[in-house]
């Protein structure tokens, strides 16, 4: 019952800040994802500038694109480590392969599922889609490393010890 209570939410944490961590680096070091995240920080801060300065009221204005920001950290970074580690707690799975490979793929494939469309366009998204692989897999290793090795293990009695 700690492990549900204690662990996990904490390994969650642990795992969602350090591939957030992640993402953030890989959006600066790597030149394709600086410029695609800077160009759409550029674009997004000057409209909702001008959408500020235009209305009467910028309070629901601002208050929106907080919740837009926010939709999409949750599906890009909470999302997928959230439903590989209830799955893979549910089934007991302890492979740090799984981990991995399930919270990359699921976390690449979050844009494509969204989008409706299964073919790449072009060389761009394919690498953004490798780049979201990448913060996926760290999240799903931190976890592993976490509360991930002890999936589906009894608990420890105190009368055992």
């Amino acid at each position: 019952m700690i492990r549900w209570l204690l662990l996990i939410p904490f390994a969650l944490l642990i795992a969602i800040g350090m591939s957030s961590l992640f993402f953030m680096i890989a959006s600066m070091v790597d030149p394709l994802m600086a410029t695609l995240t800077g160009n759409t920080l550029f674009v997004g801060f000057w409209n909702l500038i001008d959408a500020i300065f235009s209305s009467d009221d910028p309070g629901p204005i601002v208050a929106e694109a907080m919740l837009t920001i926010g939709r999409i950290v949750f599906t890009l970074l909470v999302l997928p480590p959230l439903v590989i580690a209830l799955v893979s707690e549910t089934l007991k799975i302890r492979s740090l392969l799984w981990y991995a490979l399930a919270t990359g793929v699921l976390t690449a494939s979050v844009p494509w599922i969204l989008r409706g469309a299964a073919r790449v366009r072009n060389p761009e998204e394919l690498h953004v889609s490798a780049v979201l692989a990448l913060t996926g897999a760290v999240a799903g290793f931190v976890y592993w490393a976490i509360a991930g090795r002890s999936s589906g293990q009894a608990p420890i009695d105190d009368e055992t010890r």
